[in-house]
């Protein structure tokens, strides 16, 4: 005797989509339940401990605005890295045909993706910013100049999140965003700007400024950020700040949306 057969459903439009809220918490799982996110995360955890006992047993206290610096220099690499492997995970491993069958509107995957990583920059930003209160009050160090040092970590520690996250969505590769992320801002561009101060006999026509000062300002990150953390930072700075934003988010962001969007997933 042959099985049943049993009328076909037909897909019912009006039916309510997934829940953005549902979809940004399946994300921040996919961001914490990986062995690769805890040995990230456990590396960091060392590394703020062996800082935390470098500025507790100091002969000199160290400020509040210094300690939050030295935090918010070393935590948002790690929060980069792990952004690029929650974004860039499922096309290495094809499962992100499971993702977009079950929610077709990849724009919805991308921004609960983003959200996923903003908590944990976020969460990670209120600890580190706690423990530098912590040991500054504990040992009575100034919490002098703490407004501008505040300023610096925010934005460079968002800087590096949108950056990671838009060279992800570029390249769409694990190991490929990993060193265009760590290497090409931090190392690549310094090292061409200087090669070309020196190439061109140090100076520019004017015999005051070489390459590196006319140019680093507006296309090095760190060169860019820099001033943030002194009170006399002005518009100028925030100019150099904005074209950072645009040349290192804005165009990988651009160009990842639209591959994200377009690619045949297989």
């Amino acid at each position: 005797m042959s099985a049943p057969v049993l009328p076909a459903k037909d897909i019912d439009p009006s039916l309510p989509g997934v829940p953005f809220g549902r979809l940004a918490a399946v994300e921040l799982r996919k961001l914490l339940n990986t062995r690769s996110t805890w040995i990230l995360l456990g590396l960091l955890g060392v590394i703020w401990l062996i800082t935390l006992l470098i500025l507790a047993f100091m002969r000199t206290p160290t400020d509040f605005a210094t300690s939050v610096r030295v935090f918010g220099m070393m935590t948002p690499t790690f929060v980069g890295i792990v952004t690029i492997m929650l974004v860039t995970s499922e096309w290495g491993q094809r499962s992100v045909l499971s993702t977009f069958t079950l929610e077709p509107r990849r724009e919805r995957v991308v921004a609960a993706k983003f959200c996923a990583a903003f908590g944990l920059a976020l969460a990670l930003f209120i600890a580190y910013v706690a423990l530098a209160a912590i040991i500054a009050g504990a040992r009575g160090a100034s919490f002098d100049s703490s407004g501008p040092a505040l300023r610096f970590s925010g934005v460079n520690g968002l800087f590096e999140l949108l950056m990671a996250f838009a060279m992800a969505l570029a390249l769409l590769n694990t190991a490929g965003g990993i060193v265009v992320y760590l290497i090409v801002p931090s190392f690549i561009v310094p090292t061409v700007l200087t090669v070309g101060s020196l190439a061109s006999g140090g100076l520019d026509e004017g015999g005051k400024r070489t390459v590196f000062d006319s140019i680093a300002d507006w296309i090095s990150p760190s060169t860019a950020f820099d001033p943030l953390s002194h009170p006399s930072a002005g518009a100028e700075t925030w100019a150099h700040v904005l074209v950072c934003f645009v040349l290192w988010v804005g165009i990988p962001g651009v160009l990842g949306i639209w591959r994200v969007m377009t690619t045949e997933v297989k």
